[in-house]
């Protein structure tokens, strides 16, 4: 629940920031040099270390690896269901609405070959590019757990590290086209890869015990809050008269994962590590809901976010009025999240009572359907 409850404000954050208004930019990096993207890759990395590492434990590469490409298979569709009919309505109405064409410039320019590479991943719009990268990361993990299962994490990490290194150069970015539409995502995936593949490794570690030792905790605690707070106090101005070098800032780039953001990420999660903080669960319940429909809540607010901002840029509003806007996307995700989980809730009793009312086809079930059956050859 706390996994959950905190990817879940990591979406509120994101929905917030993505509708310009006085809140944005309250909301905008609140944690120090580390925005809310960050968070919840990592996080969701940790759940798909945790749930498939299982799986690959109890049943196997290929059933493992049959979840994992189901999910990712999901994510696409989600992806393309979202993001096609956005496309066209702005292809449709690019005239009448500017703020949209704006943001669907690229596609706008060559509808038609971005209409082609949209489902190989190979065109994607602003705000549009965290699904594919979740998708080629899923993909991915598959094989990561095979060589960390032969070499180790250690040796998987190494070299995804190297990936990361080589990201921090330009040369490594995504490639386009002077011939097709090719718009790769803002985030560079030899970058990413590296704190999706960390979130995942410790995921699987957490299935095995402690994580951090107690022997280690105490100082872990305060060299990495140490890290936050200055991450904090840099980001905030907390400290007066105190200013950054600019040339630090290119260190600090979201896009690439600077090396200042990755150690401002990293110490972040080893001081909630050795914090581990239980928070009461009424003060969970809401963010955590958000968190465990995170699919549905991100493919929602991608269209909310796009036409709520694209009615700020269209009409003079005051900031009181922009602010009611961007919370009032907030809301309609929180009554769409509430509908979800009452949706699953009833489906969740209905299958309950049908097991009760029919007993004897549960075990029918169970018996001469899931349970294996015997090897002896048949000899009548």
């Amino acid at each position: 629940m706390r996994l959950d409850a905190v990817r879940g404000l990591f979406l509120v954050i994101m929905a917030g920031v993505h509708v310009p208004s006085p809140l944005s930019h309250a909301l905008q990096e609140p944690f120090g040099f580390t925005s809310a993207a960050e968070g919840f890759i990592f996080l969701s990395a940790c759940l798909a270390g945790m749930v498939f590492g299982k799986t690959y434990l109890k049943s196997g590469w290929a059933e493992m690896s049959r979840r994992v490409w189901n999910r990712a298979k999901l994510v696409y569709i989600v992806h393309l269901a979202v993001l096609l009919p956005v496309a066209l309505i702005a292809w449709l109405y690019a005239r009448q609405v500017a703020p949209l064409a704006n943001h669907l410039h690229d596609f706008l320019l060559h509808p038609v070959g971005s209409l082609l590479l949209i489902p190989l991943l190979l065109h994607q719009p602003p705000l549009f590019d965290i699904l594919p990268l979740y998708v080629v990361l899923l993909l991915a993990t598959p094989f990561a757990f095979v060589a960390a299962k032969r070499h180790g994490w250690g040796i998987v990490l190494s070299v995804s590290f190297l990936g990361w290194l080589a990201a921090q150069f330009p040369a490594t970015h995504f490639p386009t086209s002077a011939l097709l539409p090719v718009r790769g995502g803002s985030f560079n995936l030899l970058a990413w890869q590296f704190l999706w593949f960390s979130g995942v490794a410790l995921g699987e570690f957490s299935r095995r015990g402690e994580i951090l030792s107690a022997k280690f905790r105490k100082v872990l605690f305060t060299t990495a809050g140490g890290v936050v707070l200055a991450g904090l106090c840099a980001r905030h101005e907390i400290i007066p008269g105190a200013s950054l070098n600019p040339a630090l800032y290119l260190w600090m780039d979201k896009w690439t994962l600077g090396p200042l953001r990755l150690l401002n990420f990293a110490a972040w999660v080893i001081f909630l590590l050795a914090w581990n903080p239980r928070p009461p669960t009424w003060l969970m319940e809401q963010t955590a809901l958000w968190g465990r429909h995170s699919l549905a809540v991100f493919a929602l607010h991608l269209p909310l976010v796009v036409c709520a901002a694209s009615v700020i840029q269209m009409f003079p509003m005051t900031n009181v009025e922009k602010i009611f806007l961007g919370l009032s996307v907030i809301a309609a995700i929180s009554i769409w999240v509430a509908w979800l989980e009452f949706n699953s809730q009833q489906r969740k009793q209905m299958a309950e009572a049908d097991v009760q009312t029919q007993p004897w086809l549960h075990r029918l079930l169970h018996r001469d359907i899931i349970r294996p059956a015997p090897s002896k050859p048949f000899a009548g």
